[in-house]
């Protein structure tokens, strides 16, 4: 493996790891109900799987391939994951009125990750470099003039 070969393939490690980590903190996290953290736990052992192949053959095409699917297509669903997390939130973005008549997020929601979807974006944009990753990294492997 060519040391090009080897930083893509570490950095698509760290990448799907990250994502596995992510998924987890939002599963514990929650804030969004017990089914929406039983999806991400889900989401977060298909990640782990993924991180254990690329690990134990790390020459194989097999398991960046299928990084780089799963990574696609988890950006892909938490996109339209997040309108539908606002709602089953009970609209996150509503604003409540506080004394004085100020307007501002509820801090428990947003403390528990109903509030914002900061983790949400870190994971789409992770799952979008490991899947451009991935498919830099099968690039290289192919041979020359293919």
């Amino acid at each position: 493996m060519s040391v090009a070969v080897g930083l893509l393939h570490g950095g698509l490690v760290l990448c799907v790891a990250g994502s596995a980590a992510a998924h987890g903190w939002m599963a514990v996290g929650g804030g969004h109900g017990a089914g929406w953290s039983l999806v991400m736990a889900a989401m977060a052992v298909l990640c782990v799987f993924c991180v254990v192949g690329l690990m134990r053959r790390p020459l194989a095409v097999a398991p960046v391939r299928m990084a780089m699917v799963m990574a696609v297509a988890m950006a892909l669903l938490h996109v339209l994951m997040i309108p539908l997390m606002a709602g089953a939130a009970g609209g996150a973005h509503q604003h409540a009125h506080r004394g004085g008549g100020g307007l501002g997020a509820d801090p428990v929601a947003a403390s528990a990750g109903g509030g914002d979807h900061s983790t949400m974006m870190l994971v789409i944009v992770l799952e979008l470099v490991a899947g451009g990753l991935a498919a830099t990294r099968l690039r290289r492997r192919r041979p020359k003039g293919s």
